[in-house]
């Protein structure tokens, strides 16, 4: 299993923004803690939210996300209601793709996602 730290300027107000769109929050490390971290989920996908400080250096974080996009898998029965829940932040079309899998594409906390139901064969 792959769970990836992505580097926030505040992991907790970017929590805030991924739970706003029917994410859920795992955990939450307290912000004293010496390590601010949260961990948030969609249907499984978990992936953990760090600071930039000290893994991103202050010229480069209008670079975060950039080159990369993270694909994840969703319930086909739920892809409708997940991607209305995105709709505030303005994602692409939900979209039958060439491979098969109906998929959209959003950008949340300046890292881009390719949230899909994955067509299943019989």
């Amino acid at each position: 299993m792959i769970r990836p730290i992505l580097a926030c300027i505040d992991p907790y107000k970017t929590a805030d923004e991924f739970a706003a769109l029917g994410w859920k929050i795992d955990f939450s490390q307290p912000p004293d803690s010496g390590d601010p971290l949260v961990g948030v989920s969609l249907f499984g996908n978990s992936i953990l939210l760090g600071i930039t400080d000290g893994y991103v250096l202050d010229g480069q974080i209008q670079y975060i996300g950039c080159g990369v996009e993270i694909y994840i898998t969703v319930p086909a029965e739920e892809i409708q209601q997940i991607y209305d829940n995105h709709l505030l932040q303005s994602p692409t079309k939900l979209t039958l793709q060439p491979w098969g899998d109906t998929a959209f594409e959003v950008k949340i906390g300046g890292y881009k996602f390719m949230i899909a139901a994955e067509k299943r064969f019989e």
